[in-house]
């Protein structure tokens, strides 16, 4: 099975054919149990060059097109200006309103696995 990651798009147009998709994880901090987000960027060969800024994407892992592509764009899952307009906002802070809004979803779901466990809940919900 491919591996498949989802990100944001926050650069186009500086090479042609390549997007830089920023990968948001998120984990529980070891020692703090405090939500923790780390950003990775990845450069991505979107062959159409369809991808426009504030995309939501799906690319896939696979053979190397250059020295620094390892990935291809699947699928657009959301349009940047979708994005920009659910928000409220201007094309102008597209970028961090999307990364913000990212973010914000992510420690959303970390607090409320930390308040499951102080409740003494399981995983599986049991």
């Amino acid at each position: 099975m491919p591996n498949l990651l989802r990100g944001t798009v926050t650069k186009v147009g500086a090479m042609r054919k390549t997007i830089t998709v920023t990968i948001a994880r998120k984990f529980e901090h070891p020692k703090l149990l405090k939500p923790v987000v780390r950003t990775k960027k990845m450069l991505v060969h979107d062959e159409d060059e369809r991808a426009q800024l504030n995309d939501r994407v799906t690319i896939v892992h696979g053979k190397p097109v250059s020295s620094a592509k390892h990935f291809r764009l699947q699928s657009i899952d959301k349009r940047g200006a979708d994005l920009a307009r659910s928000a409220g906002e201007g094309s102008g802070a597209g970028v961090d309103a999307a990364l913000a809004e990212q973010r914000t979803n992510v420690l959303d779901e970390l607090s409320a696995k930390a308040e499951r466990r102080q409740r003494g809940e399981t995983e599986d919900g049991a």
